[in-house]
């Protein structure tokens, strides 16, 4: 997988994951939120609560099944509230602590009638109406309310014009002792009586709203009747038992931890995420940073082998699971720190050899002089004579030195113009077996080289080929010249012409001493050794860089083979 593609997908899973977890860690919050608020409201006004939040914790399936949570028929129970839910035809179709005297079919009378008056049977009802699923279900919650019976009892009985009659008022009091409440009874917004026990009642109008709607908040329950054609209200008080001192009380050291461990979690799930990215992305960046300053002190081996490498690549070459995700990266830098430690390898070989080339050049150029200057000063003194011979002699010496150096010096200036590409082929398309035979042929018919044996091999079919003659008879020469100065007589040079897939090779080998591999590596460098003024530059030297920047100039490739005591074999590519 290319890095683009891993860094999409990488960046596009861990969206995914934060994406997934922050709305985990948001619905476990809200849930939280609602268990807090759920129980708040139980606690304040049950009735409201479980009206509310009930039909939000209940699922239906096809009017068969009905999936309601085994905690709310407990709460339900707790509560004296019973349920009944009823399909779109009317039919109950589930039912929790349902009195069996209630019915189990509802027509749209009944219905109405509930909805209108919040009462059947006995009880008082709440209705919730619920079309979030695929049919639309209607909820009854029915409960009785003895305290707002009895106060209407006591209304209905009691008052005259909305107030109450002095006679009546020893039996009403008594009654109201009895249920250990504290009546109050007004007539146009104005306090008239107070019966019964005396308790902490509501001060302020709000709070007489307020203990009615969530009665759990208050230190007393209310209980009202209220009669606008009379402007008079009847208010009955009792002491509320469920009464706390908080709205919020944690019950359990369960609800103290739901409250603070969530957000807690979610921090230190956050912090923890952070660090692991942190960590995950900086640390690689780090390494590269590193390696940087390495390859800047130029210590390469230490990212190619040293710690730095064995931190990022097992034992087996493979990069770690943790720098995965930049492996082409660190494979990449890698291979630039190997690239760069060869190439300052080379740099360091082309120093040396520059140094040796300038040491062969000052050698091949001294030695020649070395013996002009030396005729020249035999030359200026008057104490010699010398004869014609003589004269003829010292003549052809310096001759044959000249010739030498202006060879030595025509063949630098030929390797930087081949080097350079200033040498222009005119190609000619000929049949190099004949071509090369014929070289071979020179060879063999010179008398001077009877001690060496010449073979050629040639396939049964023209093998047309596009080279410049005078500058391929060169390549050839110098090969060959190489092979006979480098070897000891009685050594046989094989010459093999090959056609195959319109490519052509020329293989010249010998039985001759061979090379090690330092040589051969350096064989067709510009000034390998030094050379001798005895002999030709042709074959040693600048003679095999010859031969290489020609070859390379026709496109083609040339190549040694060679060991010490098994020969040497030169391979020429068209």
């Amino acid at each position: 997988m290319r890095i683009k593609r891993r860094l999409t997908v990488h960046f596009l899973l861990q969206f995914i994951m934060t994406f997934v977890a922050t709305l985990s860690i948001f619905v476990l919050l809200i849930f939280v939120i609602l268990h807090f608020v759920t129980k708040d409201e139980l606690d304040s006004n049950p009735q409201k609560a479980i009206v509310e939040t009930l039909p939000l914790f209940s699922f239906v399936y096809d009017d068969e099944t009905v999936v309601i949570k085994e905690k709310w028929e407990d709460i339900l129970k707790g509560h004296g509230i019973w349920m009944q839910l009823v399909n779109e035809n009317g039919k109950v179709i589930y039912e929790i602590n349902t009195p069996d005297r209630l019915q189990k079919e509802y027509t749209i009378n009944d219905l109405l009638y509930i909805e209108e008056t919040n009462k059947l049977d006995t009880y008082t009802v709440e209705t919730y109406f619920e079309s979030w699923q695929q049919q639309p279900y209607y909820y009854l919650f029915g409960y009785l309310t003895e305290q707002e019976t009895l106060l209407q009892d006591w209304y209905d009985s009691y008052a005259d014009e909305g107030s109450i009659d002095e006679t009546d008022m020893a039996t009403l009091e008594k009654e109201v002792k009895k249920q250990g409440g504290m009546l109050e009874i007004y007539k146009n917004g104005k306090l008239l009586y107070t019966i019964g026990e005396k308790i902490t009642e509501p001060k302020k109008q709000l709070e007489v709203i307020g203990s009615m709607y969530e009665p759990g908040n208050y230190e007393t329950k209310t209980y009202v009747v209220n009669d606008q054609n009379k402007n008079s209200s009847w208010i009955l008080y009792e002491k509320n038992k469920t009464f706390k001192d908080t709205k919020i009380v944690f019950n359990s050291n369960t609800d103290m931890y739901l409250l603070f461990i969530t957000p807690i979690i979610s921090l230190i799930i956050a912090i923890i995420l952070s660090i692991w990215s942190g960590y995950r992305y900086g640390t690689p960046l780090l390494l590269l940073i590193n390696w940087l300053k390495i390859v800047e002190k130029r210590q390469y081996e230490d990212v190619l082998s040293g710690k730095e490498h064995k931190k990022i690549y097992k034992k087996n070459g493979k990069v770690k699971f943790r720098y995965r995700l930049y492996k082409e990266v660190f494979e990449s830098f890698s291979a630039m720190s190997g690239q760069l430690a060869l190439t300052e390898q080379k740099r360091k070989q082309l120093d040396k050899t520059r140094e040796e080339w300038m040491a062969g050049i000052s050698h091949d150029l001294r030695t020649p002089l070395t013996s002009i200057q030396g005729y020249g000063h035999m030359l200026e003194s008057d104490q010699y004579e010398y004869t014609k011979e003589e004269l003829q002699q010292i003549g052809k010496v310096i001759r044959n030195k000249t010739d030498y150096m202006v060879d030595l010096v025509n063949d630098f200036s030929l390797i930087f113009q081949l080097k350079n590409s200033v040498v222009t082929l005119n190609k000619e398309v000929v049949d190099l077996s004949n071509f090369v035979r014929g070289v071979v042929e020179k060879y063999k018919n010179d008398m001077t080289l009877n001690e060496y044996t010449f073979s050629f091999k040639a396939p049964a079919q023209p093998c047309e080929t596009a080279v410049d003659p005078k500058w391929f008879v060169r390549v050839l020469d110098n090969v060959l010249s190489n092979a006979i100065k480098h070897n000891p007589p009685k050594t046989t040079i094989c010459v093999q012409v090959t056609c195959k897939n319109s490519k052509t090779k020329v293989s010249i080998a010998d039985n001759g001493k061979g090379m090690d591999e330092q040589f051969v590596n350096n064989l067709f460098n510009r000034y390998f050794r030094g050379t001798s003024t005895s002999g030709s530059t042709d074959g040693e030297g600048l003679g095999m860089s010859i031969a290489y920047a020609i070859v390379e100039l026709h496109g083609g490739e040339i190549y040694v083979k060679s060991a010490l005591g098994k020969g040497t074999e030169v391979v020429i590519q068209l």
